[in-house]
């Protein structure tokens, strides 16, 4: 169960930094349940058809192809289709960022999704005023795009 799952139904009317900051916690959680064999820079996330024996596919009608493919691919991969809508989805978010503010955001998401404590990946590389400070305008900036641009909170 994710964080976002454990919110209660009422969802706000506008996108805050600490929401921001929950989905991107999510979408490293899902990151980590991918396949490790897939390429970021080349590779796609989505399941490529399984090879089935010609006698089953033409019983098959077209939804219980796809059905078999996805059931095949999440029994591999552990994730869902919709999970992998919305990392993407939320990956996307980062590049409207600058980039010393979004190395701090998602440091600090890829600590949460890990259990690892924030305070030793940012040994060196930031004061912990800074990290805070940079992470938190990051997730406002974020909000304030989603909330400009009339993006509802899921």
């Amino acid at each position: 169960m994710t964080a976002l799952d454990q919110r209660t139904d009422r969802q706000p009317a506008t996108w805050t930094g600490a929401i921001v900051r929950q989905r991107l916690v999510e979408a490293f959680e899902i990151d980590r349940r991918l396949p490790k064999e897939r390429s970021r820079s080349t590779g796609s996330t989505w399941p490529a058809k399984p090879i089935h024996e010609f006698a089953d596919l033409v019983y098959w009608n077209e939804g219980e192809q796809r059905e078999r493919v996805w059931e095949s691919w999440e029994r591999s991969a552990g994730v869902s289709p919709q999970e992998i809508t919305r990392w993407e989805e939320t990956f996307a978010w980062l590049r409207w960022v600058p980039l010393t503010e979004r190395r701090a955001l998602e440091a600090w998401a890829a600590a949460s999704a890990r259990g690892l404590k924030v305070r030793r990946m940012i040994r060196g590389r930031w004061t912990p005023s800074t990290f805070y400070r940079q992470r938190d305008n990051a997730s406002a900036m974020i909000a304030d795009r989603l909330n400009k641009d009339g993006v509802q909170v899921k």
